[in-house]
């Protein structure tokens, strides 16, 4: 979601960061959350299991567009035909210019240095394999 242009979901939809239960980090959701819902959010997202319903005011915040379930497919073809009907160049420059506005290259590459880092260390900890093991019971999951 924090990697998209636009965020289309059903009404009954939402979001949520397991990454914390897993023992790992988020990928650039430390980076890029609090753009879109403010520090004290993320950190709850984060570091607490916070869920993100998609129709909450907070879910809004990140959602660009919430439609009833029955309803998405028609969004969707709505939604890439306003995006592209004056072509893709122009959106794929626009989009270059506002991501490179919100987040500076070398801002996004201190924050990767920084994950990468701290990512390896979360990878070989003795914690992350209990933590998949109990959050997500591999042992009783079909092949």
């Amino acid at each position: 979601m924090l990697t998209l242009d636009y965020v289309l979901a059903a009404r009954d939809a939402y979001m949520t960061l397991p990454a914390r239960k897993e023992g790992i980090i988020p990928g650039a959701a430390n980076l890029r959350l609090p753009r879109f819902v403010g520090d004290k959010l993320t950190r709850q997202a984060i570091m607490n299991e916070r869920r993100f319903d998609c129709a909450s005011l907070e879910g809004r915040l990140i959602c660009d567009e919430v439609v009833p379930p029955g309803e998405v497919d028609a969004a969707i073809a709505a939604i890439v035909e306003r995006m592209t009907s004056s072509g893709i160049v122009s959106a794929a420059g626009n989009r270059r210019a506002i991501r490179i506005a919100q987040e500076p290259l070398d801002a996004f590459r201190r924050y990767m240095s920084v994950y990468a880092r701290e990512q390896a260390h979360c990878q070989f900890s003795p914690a992350l394999i209990r933590n998949l093991e109990r959050n997500w019971d591999a042992a009783h999951r079909k092949a």
